[in-house]
C-alpha cells in the first residue's frame, strides 16, 4: 500500500519539480504536456505505466517525456516502501514520508534548476521541528538545524559563493529531521560523496577548479541514509575500526 502510495505521491512531485523553478503554481492549471501543452487524461497519469504505455511520448505531439517522471515516481514509491518496513504505522513513518518528499524535490530542482526552491525548504523546516517533540527531541532538533545550517553557512561564507543560500537551508532542515547526532554523519558523507563526484568531473575535464557542483543531491542523498540507518552506519564504522 506504501509503495502505490508512493507512486501517487511521486507523481505529484513531478509536478511540483517541473512547476517550481518556472514560477508556476503547483494546483493550476490541470497536467498538460509540457511540449504541447494539451492537457494529460486520465490515462496519462497513471504513474510509471502511462510512460511505458505512451512508450515515453506525448500522445498527442510525440514529443520524448523525460526519464525524470517514472524515475522520480518509482524511487518515491521504493522510499515510502522501505519507511513503512522499517518503522510501521508510527511517527516517525510519518516524519519520513515527508522528509522523503522534500528530499526528492529538493534532489531534482537542483539538478535540472539549480536551486533549491523556499517553498519547500522553509516548510519543511517547522514541519521537522514539531515533528521533533514526537521522536527525536525538539531541543535536539532545534541545535541540530542550528548546527548543521551554521555549519553550511560558514563554509559558503568562507568558499565565497562555492556553497548557495539553498544548500544552507537545506543544511538546517536536515539537522532538524536527524538531530545532532546524525549531523555530523550527513556532514561527512555528503562531502565524501561531492568530493568524489567533483574529483570524478574534474579528471573527465568536464568542469575546472572553480566550476561551482551542484551539492543538494548528495546532502539528500546522505541526509536519507543517515535518517533511515545511522545506527548502522555507527556500527559499521566501529566494526571496521576495531577490527
Amino acid at each position: 500500500m506504501f509503495f502505490l502510495i508512493g507512486l501517487i505521491v511521486g507523481s505529484f512531485l513531478n509536478v511540483i519539480i517541473y512547476r517550481l523553478p518556472r514560477g508556476e503554481s503547483v494546483v493550476r492549471p490541470r497536467s498538460h504536456c509540457p511540449a504541447c501543452e494539451h492537457p494529460l487524461s486520465l490515462i496519462d497519469l497513471i504513474p510509471v505505466l502511462s510512460y511505458l504505455f505512451r512508450r515515453g511520448r506525448c500522445a498527442y505531439c510525440s514529443e520524448p517525456i523525460s526519464l525524470r517522471y517514472p524515475l522520480v515516481e518509482l524511487l518515491t514509491a521504493i522510499l515510502f516502501g522501505s519507511i513503512y518496513m522499517c518503522f510501521g504505522w508510527t511517527v516517525h513513518t510519518l516524519a519520513g514520508l515527508i522528509f522523503t518528499s522534500l528530499l526528492v524535490i529538493v534532489t531534482f530542482t537542483d539538478i535540472e534548476a539549480g536551486i533549491i526552491p523556499d517553498f519547500i525548504t522553509y516548510p519543511a523546516l517547522v514541519a521537522g521541528l514539531i515533528l521533533s517533540w514526537f521522536t527525536i527531541g525538539f531541543q535536539d532538533s532545534f541545535v541540530g538545524a542550528l548546527i548543521l545550517g551554521g555549519v553550511f553557512l560558514i563554509v559558503a561564507l568562507i568558499s565565497r559563493g562555492g556553497m548557495g543560500g539553498g544548500d544552507i537551508k537545506l543544511g538546517a532542515v536536515i539537522g532538524a529531521f536527524v538531530g545532532i547526532p546524525g549531523i555530523l554523519l550527513v556532514f561527512v558523507i555528503s562531502s565524501l560523496l561531492g568530493g568524489i563526484w567533483a574529483l570524478a568531473l574534474l579528471i573527465s575535464r568536464k568542469v575546472g577548479r572553480k566550476s561551482a557542483i551542484k551539492f543538494g543531491p548528495f546532502l539528500a542523498l546522505a541526509a536519507w541514509m543517515v535518517w533511515m540507518y545511522e545506527e548502522e552506519i555507527v556500527s559499521l564504522y566501529l566494526l571496521f575500526h576495531s577490527g
